[in-house]
This record gives C-alpha cells, structure tokens and sequence, in this order.
C-alpha cells in the first residue's frame, strides 16, 4: 500500500508540473486576429507596388483561418494562395524554395504529387522560434511569384510578430 500511495504521488506531482509548465511545443492554433494581422501585412505591402492579390492564411494543421480575394484579382488567384499557404506548411519552407526543390529530375520530384501541393512561389511558413505555426499565401502581386513570395514574408513576419507579443503577455 504504502509504494502505491508514493507512485500515485509521483504521477500527480509529474502531472501538475506538466500541466503547470509553458511548453514550447504547445502552441495554440493561429488565431483570427493573428491571421488578420498577417493579411493587412500583406495588403500594406501590395498598396506600395501597385496590386491587390489574394491572401490565404493556414494554422499549423493546414486548416483555413483567413481567405481574402483581391478585389482586382482574378478569380483563380484565391485558389492558388491558398495552394500556397498549403504547400508551406505542409513542407515547412517557402513555397517558392519547395518549388526549385522538386524540380522533375531531382530526389524529391515525386513530392509535387501531394495532394493541393503547388509548385509556384508566393507560400511562406509562419516561424515562431523553429516552430512552424501556420503559412501565408498571396496570389496576385505585380511581382509574380518573387512578389508573391515577398508579400507572404511581409504577412508571415506580421503573424508570427504578433504571436511571439502575446506569448510574452502571457508569460508575465
């Protein structure tokens, strides 16, 4: 009885520090306000060349949390950001560096078969830390897939900005 009772003591008292402690593996789905952040990044950075794409937002399981179409964009673009988005998180790396990875002939050529996968630049991871929390896709840019990709860094940096500030709200 008595080795049972200090094993239950044991699990409770690991359990509470569990419970207790911040993980950096914990981190919260990317919130609305959080991908919202991100696409007015993306908006600012579009108003100063001159284009209005679309955007897409993903959490880190590749669920949708934003889309927003361009209002001069074609229809197609809200489709390819979210290909976008998609494809950066699911490979953790910009969509455009995933691109020039699988070219056909190489080792990973056979990657470009996944499922919503595309092969175009303009998807960006959300990094917060070396934790991928979600990915921002643009589509639409006056740049094409460079000024794509540069539109989703603006976006993906704004995201992760306002995840990091809050984790440290939190903390205190």
């Amino acid at each position: 009885m008595f080795r049972i009772s200090h094993i239950l003591t044991a699990v409770a008292a690991a359990a509470l520090l569990v419970s207790t402690a911040p993980s950096a593996f914990a981190q919260a789905s990317l919130t609305a306000e959080q991908a919202l952040a991100a696409a007015k990044a993306v908006q600012a950075y579009a108003k100063k060349e001159g284009s209005d794409p679309s955007t897409a937002v993903v959490d880190k399981d590749g669920n949708i949390v934003l889309l927003l179409k361009g209002n001069n964009a074609s229809p197609h673009n809200i489709g390819l950001a979210q290909r976008k988005a998609f494809t950066a998180n699911q490979f953790k790396m910009n969509s455009i560096d995933w691109r020039d990875a699988t070219k056909p002939g190489t080792p990973r050529a056979n990657e470009r078969e996944t499922p919503n996968a595309i092969p175009l630049g303009g998807g960006v991871p959300i990094m917060v830390g070396n934790e991928v929390v979600g990915a921002v896709g643009v589509s639409g840019t006056r740049g094409g897939q460079e000024g794509d990709t540069a539109g989703a860094k603006a976006g993906a940096e704004a995201a992760a900005a306002l995840v990091q500030r809050l984790q440290a709200q939190a903390r205190n």
